[in-house]
């Protein structure tokens, strides 16, 4: 009887260790930023910062969290990054403009694990944005005045109108403004770009690992590269399982050299 009670005891206490530790060992940390120190009024432009901590290289793919009243304009995503003696993080900025007054809702907000297709994806939690409305009346007993309605339905029609054309305006410019800065940039930055570019194949084609070079490449012209070009750098950088060859491959196609 002593035997089988022991034998009990050992398996439930293997059973929650490994329970235990397959939590701690898998989580990963995920927080959601959004500025509440200030107020939101209709029109006005909101960034939510999403970003994960993890403790083996891997990449993720951000599935932005939606609200109607809530108008998606882009996202802009950060290389994946490691801390001295810390973890993984990779991080994402994404842009709206709220259309209405009230409690907005951005849910349906998901982070999917690209390294390991096996893994389910991580929902984000909903983040609640209050919107204030332009004018708040208090509660008084003083008789209110006599006020023509089709006058201030007309009021509030016009308001309407300049708020949606703010809207496409704004949005106009800001796809003008992305447009003219990636143009700008590949005028002004093609030829240290380039030298870059050269630099970094004339170490990798003599058998060098220029790690400090090819981290500094990658920090500044990120931006410049496809995602396949990023992920080559950063499994030389972090998980040291990638090729040189591979990587200078890339570089010599993406900008023909």
């Amino acid at each position: 009887m002593n035997t089988l009670n022991r034998t009990q005891i050992l398996i439930g206490l293997i059973f929650v260790v490994s329970k235990f530790g397959w939590v701690a060992l898998g989580s990963d940390s995920v927080s959601i930023q959004l500025d509440r120190e200030r107020d939101y009024y209709p029109g006005d432009l909101v960034e939510l910062e999403v970003s994960i901590q993890f403790s083996a290289y891997a990449r993720y793919a951000l599935q932005e969290p939606r609200h109607r009243s809530a108008r998606y304009l882009e996202t802009q995503p950060f290389p994946v990054m490691k801390s001295e003696n810390g973890p993984y993080e990779q991080r994402w900025i994404v842009l709206y403009q709220i259309s209405r007054s009230g409690s907005i809702g951005l849910d349906g907000g998901s982070l999917k694990n690209e390294s390991n297709a096996e893994n389910n994806p991580i929902p984000l939690e909903a983040v609640v944005i209050t919107s204030q409305g332009f004018g708040v009346e208090s509660d008084s007993n003083a008789p209110e005045l006599l006020v023509d309605q089709s006058a201030k339905k007309e009021i509030s029609r016009w308001i309407s109108v300049l708020v949606a054309l703010a809207g496409v305006a704004l949005g106009t410019f800001l796809w003008w403004s992305r447009n003219t800065r990636v143009d700008r940039h590949e005028d002004e930055v093609r030829s240290p770009l380039i030298e870059a570019v050269e630099g970094l194949l004339a170490k990798l084609e003599s058998g060098k690992r220029p790690m400090n070079e090819m981290e500094l490449f990658l920090r500044d012209y990120s931006s410049a590269c496809s995602p396949l070009l990023v992920d080559s750098f950063e499994r030389i950088l972090y998980s040291k399982n990638g090729s040189i060859d591979e990587l200078a491959d890339r570089l010599r196609k993406e900008f023909s050299l």
